[in-house]
């Protein structure tokens, strides 16, 4: 004969579908667009395969096996996240969400437990309470963890992206090369030309690099020692550098500075470096 245990889980599976249409119903007063306003079909076949499957983690808890609860918490909590993150929602919604899931499952461990007054005590009542909001505080607590992974690996991929675009090295000729910079230069920025333009010249076989900083409106003593750092690396490695198109107010605030750009080949514009060069020839 069946554990009541194993009858509680039993019935909270068998009523699955039941207790979605009450999440369903309820899910139209939630904050989140993507629960309540939702009107693409798909993501409500996504919710509810979903909340089937958070039924199915947490009615797995009543049996008390850890190591199966565990796997399946484990899938529970990497489907749900990786499904957010794709839809950009945000964690506060989904924990609303998941609440009220909470609250309508439990309205069927209170059904079954009515219906079994019998044999369902107030000790038995106190346990499946312990066990249920357990399982509840485990599943927001891997779902968070999940997704806060997940976030920081899609920052991180698309901080990689800006900085690539931010530092685009186009070879115009055999061994010939311009870096324009674009935009505000602080440290994190400068740190990072330093870091990646000269493994980026070396791979593209850059011995000749052209830096134009045209649209730069702002260089700070730092990032202009960053700069000259990076002519150095450069001419150390064999790849002459030439800096063109500083603005007047750079030039004026490098000099209030004490910037001292006499080292360095400067022009006042890319075209006139690349005819000094001798890389192009006006005809």
């Amino acid at each position: 004969m069946a554990s009541i245990d194993q009858e509680l889980y039993d019935y909270i599976l068998e009523n699955s579908g039941n207790i979605t249409s009450k999440w369903f119903t309820a899910k139209s007063d939630f904050d989140g667009s993507f629960y309540s306003n939702n009107p693409n079909p798909e993501i409500d076949q996504v919710l509810l395969e979903q909340h089937a499957l958070t039924i199915r983690t947490v009615a797995y808890a009543f049996l008390e096996e850890e190591n199966g609860f565990q796997e399946q918490l484990l899938l529970w909590a990497e489907t749900v996240a990786k499904s957010r993150i794709e839809h950009n929602t945000p964690i506060h919604d989904v924990i609303q969400a998941l609440n009220k899931t909470r609250e309508t499952i439990w309205l069927y461990v209170e059904h079954f437990a009515n219906d079994h007054l019998d044999e369902v005590n107030n000790t038995r009542i106190l346990k499946w309470s312990r066990l249920f909001n357990t399982a509840f505080d485990q599943l927001i607590h891997s779902f968070s963890s999940r997704y806060y992974e997940l976030s920081n690996n899609r920052l991180n991929a698309q901080q990689d992206l800006i900085n690539e675009l931010s530092i685009p090295i186009i070879p115009i000729l055999d061994g010939v090369g311009v870096l324009p910079v674009i935009g505000e230069i602080d440290t994190t920025r400068a740190r990072s030309l330093l870091e990646d333009v000269p493994y980026k010249c070396v791979e593209v076989g850059i011995n000749k690099l052209f830096i134009d900083i045209s649209s730069v409106t702002f260089m700070d003593t730092m990032v202009a020692n960053e700069m000259f750092h990076l002519i150095d690396v450069l001419q150390l490695l064999g790849i002459k550098t030439s800096l063109s198109g500083i603005r007047p107010e750079v030039a004026q605030a490098s000099i209030q500075l004490g910037v001292d750009f006499g080292n360095i080949s400067t022009f006042s514009s890319l075209k006139q470096a690349l005819l000094r060069t001798g890389v192009y020839v006006q005809r």
